[in-house]
């Protein structure tokens, strides 16, 4: 169970916030190199799922995820700051590592891509490497980087995604996510 506690906090880090009150902050625009986000995650790991509410306020050199079960109970939170990456989970049990690569790596069998992740929530690709498809608006509709496909969904004429659908196919299981953002600030 803790394993894919683990899992979904890495991927909400998806994937990675630690908040006290549901939201967090007024949403609208992402603005500078900081966001917050809160929605709705799913996770699909061979034949194990599992879904859940997060909570992740991105810095330049930090973040802060929690997860909450779908009625709102904490599961876990990881916080990366300059020393490295804390994952606590309900039992208040806490495992450190140097980066949330390395910790989902000895924690899960293999490494969360969150310098990806981080542009991917906002629309974008992380490098030139990236094969992308877009929509009329101009916007990413579909992409492929680092072994990972994202389908994204928009509302109106946002220009920011509020779905996002992950599949990596390079993972020793079928591990397909899920994320739906309610709200950003």
């Amino acid at each position: 169970m803790l394993r894919w506690f683990a899992l979904l906090i890495a991927l909400a880090c998806l994937a990675a916030c630690a908040t006290t009150a549901p939201g967090v902050g007024t949403p609208g625009a992402i603005q500078g190199q900081g966001f917050a986000l809160e929605g709705r995650i799913s996770v699909h790991y061979g034949e194990d799922s599992l879904s859940g509410k997060f909570a992740w306020n991105h810095a330049e050199q930090s973040d802060e995820l929690s997860l909450a079960s779908p009625l709102g109970n904490q599961l876990a939170q990881i916080v990366r700051d300059s020393a490295g990456v804390t994952l606590t989970n309900s039992d208040r049990q806490q495992f450190h590592a140097r980066d949330v690569e390395s910790l989902t790596e000895t924690r899960l069998g293999w490494r969360l891509p969150l310098a990806g992740l981080t542009d991917w929530v906002r629309g974008r690709s992380q490098g030139a490497t990236a094969e992308i498809e877009r929509d009329a608006s101009g916007r990413i509709s579909r992409m492929k980087e680092d072994g990972w496909l994202i389908e994204y969904g928009y509302t109106g004429e946002n220009k920011e995604p509020q779905r996002l659908f992950l599949n990596y196919t390079r993972a020793e299981k079928p591990l397909d996510i899920r994320l739906a953002i309610d709200a950003r600030g």
